[in-house]
C-alpha cells in the first residue's frame, strides 16, 4: 500500500503545469476580445458623433480630441461621412459613420 501512495507524488503537480497554461491563453483570449470589442464602440460613437457635428457646421478639433480617434472626413453629395480609426497596438479599428448635410 505504501508504495503505492508514492508513485503517484507530485502528479497534481505535474498536471496543474500542463493545464495552467492553457488557462491562461483562454483567458488572455476573452481579455484581449474584450478590448478590441470596446476599441470598436468607442469608434463607432466616434464616427456617428463627428459626422453628425460635421453635418452641423461645427469645428470637430476638439471633439476629436475628447474621443481619441484620428479621422478621415469624405465629402459626398448631400453626406459627410467620417471614418474613425482607433488605434491598437496589433491592428487599428476603422468605422464609418454618414451625417446628412443641413441647410439643404
Amino acid at each position: 500500500m505504501r508504495s503505492l501512495l508514492r508513485t503517484q507524488t507530485g502528479s497534481v503537480t505535474a498536471e496543474l503545469a500542463v493545464v495552467l497554461p492553457s488557462v491562461l491563453l483562454v483567458g488572455a483570449a476573452l481579455i484581449g476580445g474584450l478590448v478590441m470589442a470596446t476599441q470598436k464602440v468607442q469608434a463607432s460613437f466616434a464616427a456617428g458623433s463627428l459626422a453628425r457635428a460635421l453635418a452641423r457646421g461645427e469645428s470637430i478639433d476638439n471633439l476629436q480630441k475628447q474621443l481619441g480617434v484620428t479621422t478621415r472626413i469624405e465629402h459626398l453629395d448631400d453626406f459627410i461621412c467620417v471614418h474613425a480609426i482607433a488605434a491598437t497596438e496589433p491592428i487599428e479599428i476603422e468605422e464609418k459613420s454618414c451625417a446628412r448635410k443641413l441647410g439643404l
